[in-house]
């Protein structure tokens, strides 16, 4: 599992999705998760104290009624498909050491 891990850790960090760092006020462990086309997932258990610190933003989730009530007269639907959609939300500078992940290679962003 380990070199399962160093190699998606070598891509993201190609893609500049994820950057070594040397220190951060805050780290979490990560969780591996394999997918089911074989890939693996990297995540960071922010449960393990981050969560608590942090002030949590309260955006309630709509109504599945009120979903299908928005869409009743729309005529043109499509379907996307992100591949890794995580990854594609830039997270801004001034957060990023919020979200550093410890790893068996060191701290990064």
């Amino acid at each position: 599992m380990y070199s399962a891990v160093d190699k998606e850790l070598a891509r993201l960090e190609k893609l500049n999705i994820i950057t070594p760092v040397d220190y951060s006020e805050w780290a979490a462990p990560i969780v591996v998760v394999r997918k089911a086309n074989g890939n693996i997932r990297i995540r960071g258990d922010y449960s393990t104290g981050q969560n608590s610190a942090l002030q949590p933003h309260q955006y309630p989730l709509p109504l599945q009624e009120d979903i299908f009530a928005k869409l009743a007269n729309c005529k043109i639907f499509s379907q996307i498909d992100l591949s890794d959609a995580f990854l594609q939300a830039e997270i801004d500078e001034q957060y990023r050491h919020l979200l550093t992940i410890n790893i068996h290679r060191g701290l990064y962003h």
